[in-house]
């Protein structure tokens, strides 16, 4: 199963395929079972609701008639999509200039946001289908005041092996240690310098030293590796590209290099791109002795490794 491949699922588009998926709900009672399948079980007179759902995953992904991975989470090139993104919410505290304009963007109403039963019921419904890895983006999804209520909840969906979320830091480090009693599994950090100002530049708000204190309390918990997300531009950052490799050697964090990306509003410059391949002629500048790691074949990021540590970077 191809670790790195996943779907996200934005809180514009995910009330249609909630929708899409609830109607199919009757037909697909469980995981990737055909609809002629399911008739049998369905017109089995054994078969009660009760007993059905006393039957545990395992059950019924084995013996004599294996249930396959989802038809509706495989591609045309037979990659199973087995990892799911969720975003929260599209506020956040921070307006990084790769991002989104410094005076934001128009949000969505809230009539027309995933509620916190429907985004349960998304994951219920796609971890039925295969899905074993969820992610909460946002947004900052920390800003929302039930995200330990849908990580606790998510914890207990039968199948479901990792939950983890993708944080901008600010608010991170006050609400580790309930995270951490929630069940959290994996924690992504966005933190694009190692200098104040320049972060704070980048950001276009203070609070550097919050995230910092995020990290150590997130290495403090256990988490083990700290992700850290760095978006690298030219003119702004690429300086720091060896100074980052240098900061997993002082704590158990792994690095991911991500390329400059055009999005709305965020004056996107080819120029002001940083190639994968420009920053890892870098980086073997210092250290030659990189090898490129074995990917899966959906994986989006190219992992490398040294002598150091493993390093990873993003197109």
């Amino acid at each position: 199963m191809a670790a790195g491949t996943f779907i996200c699922c934005s809180l514009r588009s995910a009330r249609r395929l909630f929708a899409r998926c609830h109607n199919r709900g009757v037909q697909r009672m469980f995981s990737s079972a055909t609809h002629q399948e399911n008739e049998i079980e369905l017109r089995d007179p054994t078969l009660t609701t009760a007993n059905f759902q006393s039957r545990t995953r395992l059950e019924r992904l084995t013996g004599e008639n294996v249930v396959p991975f989802s038809a509706f989470l495989t591609d045309s090139f037979g990659r199973r999509h087995n990892y799911l993104r969720i975003s929260l919410t599209e506020k956040c505290n921070l307006r990084c200039q790769y991002c989104m304009p410094e005076e934001g963007v128009t949000l969505t109403p809230r009539g027309q946001l995933l509620s916190t039963s429907e985004v349960l019921t998304l994951a219920r419904l796609f971890v039925r289908e295969g899905v074993d890895k969820i992610r909460l983006t946002g947004g900052e999804p920390l800003i929302r005041p039930d995200v330990l209520d849908i990580i606790a909840e998510l914890k207990k969906l039968e199948g479901l092996k990792t939950v983890a979320v993708t944080t901008n830091g600010m608010n991170l480090s006050k609400l580790l240690p309930k995270l951490r009693e929630t069940g959290l599994d994996l924690i992504n950090i966005s933190l694009d310098s190692l200098v104040s100002a320049k972060f704070e530049f980048i950001v276009r708000r203070k609070g550097f030293h919050k995230v910092m204190e995020s990290i150590d309390k997130a290495v403090e918990l256990g988490y083990n590796p700290v992700k850290i997300n760095c978006v690298v531009m030219r003119g702004l950052n690429e300086d720091e590209l060896l100074d980052f490799v240098q900061f997993t050697e002082k704590k158990p964090v792994e690095v991911r290099f991500i390329e400059y990306m055009p999005f709305d509003g965020n004056k996107w410059n080819f120029k002001k791109m940083v190639s994968y391949q420009e920053m890892l002629d870098q980086i073997r500048q210092q250290w030659p002795n990189l090898e490129r790691l074995e990917a899966g074949p959906a994986d989006t990021a190219k992992w490398v490794t040294g002598k150091l540590v493993p390093i990873s970077s993003s197109l």
